[in-house]
């Protein structure tokens, strides 16, 4: 039996994104100074939703791993460059085949010590620092003539080792001497929001462990010059936000389709909010995780199939539709303790439309029905979890 403080608690840590919207007749006065038009819909966003939309900077820690060095293109050389730039012109060219950008990465494994005892923390840290000048990108760097250089930016790594470069203030001379200060250490990184781009968030960000599930916050939409907006109101109907992009809506719901039925997802997520791991990313992709095929079917349809002796010849048309219409959710995660202690995991949610079976609704229309009890209507769609993925690496 469990108490009611334990009850009390599961409410608080049960993960969830977004509500069903209904309609509501709010004052937006204080909002639109034009009229709003055809319905106003709110739905109840939950802290890490309002955390996920929000576009207001969020700062973290990422280590400093070295730095790109623009060089300055010689006077004598513009022509040439001119001519070079028109002919890859339509071609695909990256900062590795440019001359005139030189990457220095530090080999230095070392991070900080973890002993229980801070004075061996402070002689590891000293003896590090000792050995700094050996480091071949600290050589690298004190000898690199600033008065061929245009720019220089700091290359950061994060805990899953994607790379990405960090612009810094100040001269060249500033911004080498932060490079070599800052070399294999952590520092304070601001981004623009925890929306980076196409589908990626960063939800170190959001303190997982403080989650609370029963705290929610209004997300308003409405029609305002034929346009549909949206903005997160606080209780009292003040303005919070507002959100341009439609399709950050879009990755809500179909995140709370994920969580509501992806066992796997809603496992890693609670070990986010209990503290025993560490989120790092999520990404939404409309791009195919896996081909399915007559020979490779997920276990849904397998158990629909042998429910129903589906013949093989009757099974093709259905791997065709599984491949459209997917919506796969990726979430990265490092569990703090265990087997999975120092490894990245990785749990892919593929969601799936129910449109996209039409084609055999009425060739196969038991297996049609089975597979739309399973799909929950939401604003992305009438969506099914289709599989559920998960694999990890070493980091």
């Amino acid at each position: 039996m469990i108490s009611g403080g334990d009850l009390e608690e599961k409410k608080r840590d049960r993960i969830w994104i977004i509500s069903g919207g209904r309609p509501v007749n709010p004052d937006l006065s204080n909002i639109c100074e034009e009229p709003v038009s055809g319905p106003v819909i709110e739905y109840e966003i939950s802290e890490l939703a309002r955390y996920l939309l929000n576009p207001a900077p969020i700062t973290l820690e990422e280590k400093i791993i070295g730095c790109k060095v623009y060089y300055s293109e010689p006077h004598s050389g513009k022509i040439m460059h001119l001519i070079r730039k028109m002919m890859l012109k339509g071609n695909s060219s990256t900062e590795g085949d440019n001359p005139l950008v030189e990457e220095i990465i530090s080999t230095s494994k070392i991070s900080a010590p973890a002993f229980k005892d801070e004075c061996l923390n402070a002689l590891f840290m000293k003896i590090h620092a000792m050995l700094r000048p050996y480091d071949p990108a600290h050589k690298k760097l004190a000898g690199l003539d600033t008065g061929k250089i245009d720019d220089i930016k700091a290359v950061c790594a994060d805990i899953g080792r994607n790379r990405y470069r960090l612009s810094l203030k100040g001269s060249i001379n500033e911004k080498i001497d932060f490079v070599a200060n800052s070399l294999s250490k952590k520092t304070k990184v601001i981004f623009n929001k925890a929306y980076l781009l196409n589908g990626l968030f960063e939800i170190r960000g959001f303190k997982f462990v403080s989650f609370n599930a029963k705290k929610s916050y209004r997300l308003i939409k409405f029609t305002r010059n034929d346009r549909t907006e949206y903005c997160v109101l606080n209780a009292g109907y003040e303005l919070e936000y507002r959100i341009y992009d439609s399709m950050l809506i879009n990755y809500m719901h179909l995140f709370e389709q994920s969580v509501k039925t992806d066992p796997q997802l809603r496992e890693a997520l609670t070990l986010c909010i209990k503290g025993e791991a560490t989120p790092l990313k999520l990404f939404f992709s409309k791009q195919p995780e896996k081909s399915y095929s007559e020979n490779r079917f997920p276990l849904v349809y397998r158990e629909v199939f042998s429910a129903y002796n589906i013949s093989p010849s009757e099974k093709a048309p259905v791997a065709n539709a599984l491949n459209n219409f997917q919506s796969i959710v990726f979430f990265n995660y490092i569990p703090g303790s265990g087997i999975g202690k120092k490894k990245l995991f990785t749990n892919i949610s593929v969601m799936h439309d129910c449109k996209a079976l039409e084609p055999i609704k009425s060739r196969l229309p038991e297996v049609y029905s089975e597979i739309n009890k399973k799909a929950s209507v939401c604003d992305a769609g009438k969506l099914y979890l289709l599989d559920s993925l998960r694999g990890y690496q070493n980091v």
